[in-house]
């Protein structure tokens, strides 16, 4: 039996360049390297690049894990069609284009050690609150 890798499969002959395509396409419209990505989900850097390359397939749960990271489904992931949805449940453009960002902030405030985290959280509350003016003009 072929040896197994950090949830990563050696392939058989056949190379699979379409998912590791589409991986490097919603990792680069995330801005995130191989390696950021790779340590999201518990690969080694070489062997996430080998699933990039078509070279490796992920394990199911290794590729749920992707799905995740990336903000994908699995369906796009695996070029599977788009499941049909009546047209009142169609996502507004202006959230499909901020989706991306909104995940990218996700990942780099999960990266945050504890500290900072802290830091960011007060900062963020601070951001929130409403100005001076509009407290004191409450009745």
């Amino acid at each position: 039996m072929p040896f197994s890798l950090v949830g990563a499969h050696p392939m058989d002959e056949t190379p699979q360049p379409g998912l590791g395509t589409r991986l490097r396409m919603a990792r680069t419209r995330l801005d995130l390297t191989q390696e950021q990505v790779a340590h999201a989900v518990g690969f080694v850097p070489t062997v996430y690049g080998r699933i990039e390359r078509g070279d490796m397939l992920p394990s199911v749960p290794k590729l749920r894990e992707l799905c995740v990271v990336l903000g994908v489904s699995a369906d796009q992931l695996l070029a599977l069609p788009p499941p049909s949805r009546p047209n009142d449940q169609e996502p507004a453009e202006e959230e499909l284009e901020t989706q991306p960002a909104l995940r990218r902030l996700a990942m780099l405030v999960r990266a945050l050690p504890p500290a900072r985290f802290r830091l960011f959280r007060v900062a963020l509350q601070t951001l929130l609150e409403p100005p001076e003016e509009e407290k004191t003009s409450e009745p």
